[in-house]
């Protein structure tokens, strides 16, 4: 199916989003922008230009908890592989970019997949590949995303259709209801049960998986760690705010961050934090940087 030019929709939603920024807001706005842009993007299309590759393992899996949580590197953003407590499913969480690496380390989990989920309608990029690849997945996507992903590939079923079993068989634990200020991505990020075999992880705690679009902890280039990324220097000084580097229908950064403020502060349990965009936290102060740096 073909890729359907979402430019008009996306500035739709910034222009709506402008009018409703703050001066602070838009200057924040545009910085995070530009930080996105000179520690990100053209870094990486220079790299890309000059060796063929976005950055050293590029579309390889990273391991975040052994038997459990995987992602894709690739540039600044990234897909996530959940498998299910059984290991006999996993979900592939935004569509990759496929390469023959991505398709090598997936096999090497030797668990078949079952889901494709695409986050919303802006993340549907390399769906139609997904499911040429993996034709006995699912594609699954938000009730309120089906009818424009549908556009790039047949969506099977909906998350909300799937809930159940997301939290029987994945280990989902908290998924939020769809709400007039949140988008149908932030809406549905959620946590998951840690149950994977990896010894540096405490079992039974959470991992917060955030679905929204926002400008993460880019650290496969020094230079985006330190200056753009998640604790770089510009967001460690508040300067630029990640949330204001999202595009899809978003209200404003005042009018999210009271939802992951809630996630983050009812979950005592963190251990882990997954980004759509960037590299994880691990650690048992995964809680107290995410208040730190990510919602404030």
């Amino acid at each position: 199916m073909p890729t359907v030019d979402r430019t008009d929709q996306i500035s739709s939603a910034v222009a709506g989003n402008w009018e409703r920024y703050t001066l602070i807001e838009k200057i924040q706005f545009v910085g995070t922008a530009l930080t996105a842009a000179f520690t990100a993007f053209i870094p990486l299309m220079i790299v890309e230009k000059i060796t063929g590759k976005k950055f050293p393992n590029a579309g390889r899996l990273r391991c975040v908890v052994n038997g459990q949580i995987y992602q894709q590197r690739y540039g600044s953003s990234n897909s996530t592989i959940l498998v299910n407590k059984k290991k006999d499913g996993l979900v592939i969480h935004t569509a990759p970019e496929i390469t023959a690496d991505f398709l090598a380390d997936v096999a090497q989990l030797g668990v078949p997949v079952k889901y494709v989920m695409i986050s919303n309608e802006v993340h549907e990029t390399h769906a139609s590949a997904a499911k040429d690849a993996y034709p006995q997945a699912k594609v699954v996507c938000p009730k309120v995303s089906r009818e424009l992903v549908s556009q790039c590939v047949p969506v099977d079923a909906t998350q909300e259709d799937i809930l159940e079993e997301l939290e029987t068989d994945f280990g989902f634990v908290k998924v939020f209801e769809a709400d007039d200020n949140v988008t149908a991505t932030a809406d549905r990020s959620f946590l998951v049960q840690l149950y994977g075999d990896d010894e540096n992880i405490k079992k039974g705690n959470n991992c917060l998986f955030v679905a929204q679009c926002g400008y993460g902890n880019n650290t496969d280039f020094n230079l985006m760690a330190a200056l753009g990324g998640f604790q770089g220097w510009f967001n460690r000084g508040r300067y630029f705010r990640m949330f204001y580097w999202s595009f899809t229908n978003c209200a404003n950064h005042a009018m999210i961050n009271p939802y992951w403020k809630q996630m983050v502060n009812n979950s005592d349990n963190l251990q882990v934090a997954i980004f759509q965009h960037g590299n994880p936290i691990v650690g048992d102060d995964t809680k107290e940087q995410l208040l730190k740096f990510y919602v404030y």
